[in-house]
């Protein structure tokens, strides 16, 4: 197992088209490589030939408030003749250890299978919902007296970037965009952006959407308050001669479809990203606990795949104490009197928020004292996850 290097780069092209089943036509070939060389290309090898990869991007993603390092892992790829022999566990792992070595305290994959990225510490971040919509579904919701227009591609990052940073900081799991991630990865080809703006001349929402075959795909929905919903809602149903119907992306927990005419629309959600808490010790240390100066919470955490998370968390109001143990003593097999114990599975569905403590508390994957359960429900922020992009 190695990085791959510069003059490889086709190889790892070659084996995500095979694997992902795409074809990168020749005019595309060099955007492709560009764009596969700003990541961190991972290969196992038999011999010369490249029998599987992964690729590691740096990102950074909105949690509780704050900003964390995060690590993408991305084109996940094995050809067949390779697979079921502990290839991918084994860039995995390495991943894993690159990333907190990077000071990475976290990790995001888009998951082929959730059950199989789940066997190595990953658990579902974010779920999206897509609105399946009639021609009669768009109805003018009351009027707003602000204003919506197109933005052109060149302006959008110093436009709308704002506005998708004060969305963003409002869940947990957003990404921290880039100009050259907006240009490159969230635009497409036909599609277009515009926003809202206030009578005071804020812009406090903005939509990502195209129009193709008398359909609208609503791909992205970003509004900061009630007026810019309506706005940008009512800018829609403008485009009732030029539709038939339409889909409208968003999150889980969107309460949108209420205010529709009929909410009885078509619904689908659906799970979407997966997250990994990377380095349990670093992530604990900058999460923005709610904890009392005379408060403190034993977490007893169990990984089999980063040995170094195996251990026991004191978390205080002035900092995280660590108790290393091996993987037996951190799995509790003699349980201890205080704290809670789970593995690393759940303690980043909690910290991610994508559960509650408590749920997760009655299905067995989080033990311990009600009185500890109630203390964790306390300091642990509450906000919905949210996942808007991909990789």
């Amino acid at each position: 197992m190695r990085k791959l290097e510069k003059h490889e780069v086709m190889d790892a092209i070659r084996l995500s088209e095979y694997a992902f089943q795409y074809h990168v036509p020749e005019k595309d070939l060099e955007k492709r490589k560009a764009a596969y060389l700003k990541h961190e290309m991972w290969g196992d090898f038999d011999g010369d030939d490249l029998a599987a990869k992964l690729h590691l991007i740096n990102f950074k993603t909105w949690i509780a408030g704050k900003q964390f390092a995060m690590g993408g892992i991305a084109s996940v790829a094995t050809y067949p003749e390779y697979r079921r022999g502990g290839r991918v566990a084994k860039l995995l792992r390495h991943a894993l250890s690159k990333m907190k070595n990077k000071g990475q305290s976290i990790s995001y994959l888009h998951p082929f299978d959730i059950s199989f990225y789940r066997k190595f510490g990953f658990e579902v971040l974010s779920s999206w919902k897509k609105l399946k919509l009639k021609k009669e579904d768009f109805k003018p919701l009351p009027c707003v007296s602000g204003k919506v227009r197109r933005i052109p591609l060149e302006q959008v990052y110093e436009t709308l970037n704002p506005v998708y940073e004060t969305f963003a900081n409002r869940f947990n799991g957003m990404l921290a965009r880039t100009e050259d991630w907006w240009k490159e990865r969230v635009y497409s080809e036909g599609f277009l952006f515009a926003s809202y703006t206030n009578r005071s001349g804020e812009i406090t929402g903005y939509a990502y959407y195209q129009i193709k075959d008398h359909s609208l795909e609503i791909e992205e929905f970003v509004c900061l308050d009630g007026e810019a919903r309506r706005g940008l809602w009512n800018y829609f149903c403008q485009h009732d001669s030029m539709i038939d119907n339409g889909t409208l992306l968003t999150h889980e927990g969107d309460p949108f479809p209420f205010l529709l005419a009929n909410p009885k629309v078509k619904t689908k959600v659906e799970a979407y990203f997966m997250a990994r808490i990377v380095d349990v010790e670093s992530f604990l240390t900058d999460y923005p606990f709610t904890l009392d100066q005379n408060e403190s919470l034993f977490l007893h955490i169990n990984d089999d795949h980063a040995e170094w998370n195996n251990g026991s968390f004191h978390i205080k109001s002035d900092g995280v104490d660590i108790y290393r143990g091996d993987k037996v003593n951190a799995s509790c097999e003699h349980p201890p009197k205080r704290g809670l114990r789970c593995s690393i599975n759940t303690l980043t569905a909690i910290l991610t928020g994508y559960q509650k403590a408590e749920f997760l508390y009655e299905a067995g994957l989080l033990e311990g004292s009600e009185k500890d359960l109630e203390l964790l429900k306390k300091i642990v922020p509450e906000r919905e996850t949210n996942f808007m992009d991909f990789f």
